[in-house]
């Protein structure tokens, strides 16, 4: 019995150094309904729970009963809802006013405090925010920019989104250097070069954002952005929805960012619906491609953090891997899942994902930057389509590429 209790806090401490070298994951969605309500209530509920966020900024909320409407109508009853300020007007009215509503999990978070920032022409949201068990604090902004129109000079458009970024910078420029924040939503810039778009990112004060994708170009109607593109579910072309995080949550340690996601996007999509055809983010269940066209014309997005990453767990990253390595997969036949391991001897964008043996992709388990070090990650194709039989996995990162065979078994 003695021997039995030994091995028990064993297993306790083991856990709680293994939790908090690598912290608590945390999903964070960013969507834009489309202006809500809009009798897509069913679709929200089909998409949002395979997404699994922990908290969620929505854009394009047309009144303030809007907010409560999409908290009992299509999200469950873990979340609890809040909004920066009154809404006022919509957003074809041109009116300003904050269409941004927040939701969370009240198990994952407390709600510290909420607040508007004003700005042109829908003033800026912020929520801050602090997890139960860590502690940790976050301070999210939710934005909804200026969008252009068609078959106009959208210079005034540009500049109302430059001001809008100011508002933004003179409020994070406030903050100490170590600040956990994030901004996410619909930013409705085509451009890195857009004022904008350099006025965040500018590293001149402490209170800049980094954008993890790190793309820079005409972000609309270039195929070469096919894997960032977020607009339209219809005819997939442009990247508006973003999420931009500071350096403190870049850096290891406490928030750590993990990666970045496009739901709905597997790079092989550009300019048509991403339901047409196959889709890798659809396997476990075609109907989500109508859904997610029908739901809006936006993607939704998600950002994966780390929550509670202990500083002697940055001592350990400190030893990063001198080599790209994809390593055998395990175990090996599975059913259902399987356990994948990699390692990054530097941050870059990295795509992962599982094709059979005609080539056709049939699952992307990683498409955005990751950060350096050692990697794992799941591949679970329960209630899957897919038959029994051979499969191969291709990790890539800048010019290296392996592959790996698996074998599933029903």
């Amino acid at each position: 019995m003695f021997s039995k209790i030994k091995v028990l806090l064993l297993f306790v401490l083991l856990s709680t150094f293994l939790f908090a070298q690598n912290g608590t994951p945390v999903r964070i969605m960013s969507y834009n309904l489309d202006n809500y309500p809009n009798g897509h209530d069913s679709y929200y509920k089909k998409i949002i729970p395979v997404i699994n966020p922990d908290a969620v900024i929505i854009v394009e909320m047309l009144s303030q009963t809007s907010v409560a409407q999409f908290l009992q109508n299509s999200l469950d009853t873990s979340f609890t809802a809040v909004t920066a300020t009154g809404i006022v007007g919509t957003n074809s009215s041109g009116n300003d006013g904050n269409d941004c509503a927040f939701y969370y999990k009240h198990s994952v978070f407390n709600l510290i405090s909420s607040k508007a920032i004003s700005a042109k022409t829908r003033v800026i949201s912020q929520f801050t925010i602090v997890h139960k068990i860590t502690n940790d604090t976050l301070i999210i902004f939710g934005v909804h920019l200026k969008a252009n129109a068609y078959n106009v000079d959208n210079t005034p458009n540009e500049q109302k989104r430059a001001s809008a970024a100011a508002s933004l910078r003179a409020a994070t420029d406030l903050f100490k250097p170590n600040t956990n924040y994030i901004v996410c939503g619909d930013f409705n810039i085509f451009s890195s070069s857009e004022t904008a778009f350099q006025d965040l990112v500018n590293k001149n004060t402490s209170g800049y954002f980094i954008d993890m994708q790190n793309v820079t170009g005409n972000w609309s109607g270039d195929s070469a952005f096919n894997t960032v593109c977020t607009y339209s579910s219809t005819t997939l072309d442009t990247r508006l929805d973003m999420c931009l995080v500071s350096q403190a949550v870049k850096d290891a340690g406490g928030i750590c960012y993990k990666s970045f996601s496009i739901f709905g996007n597997d790079g092989n999509h550009f300019g048509k619906a991403v339901s047409t055809g196959t889709n890798t983010w659809f396997t476990s269940d075609v109907s989500l491609g109508p859904a997610v066209t029908s739901a809006s014309d936006h993607l939704p997005v998600f950002t994966d953090f780390y929550f509670g990453q202990s500083y002697s767990g940055i001592e350990q990253q400190k030893n990063l891997p001198n080599n790209y390595e994809l390593k055998q997969n395990y175990p090996n036949p599975f059913n259902p899942s399987t356990n994948i391991e990699y390692s990054l001897p530097s941050s870059g964008y990295v795509t992962l994902k599982v094709y059979d043996l005609q080539g056709r992709e049939v699952a992307v388990l990683v498409n955005g930057e990751e950060q350096a070090g050692f990697h794992k990650i799941s591949f679970n194709i329960k209630n899957s389509a897919l038959s029994s039989g051979v499969y191969f996995y291709q990790l890539r990162s800048g010019n290296f590429m392996q592959t790996k065979k698996l074998i599933y078994l029903k």
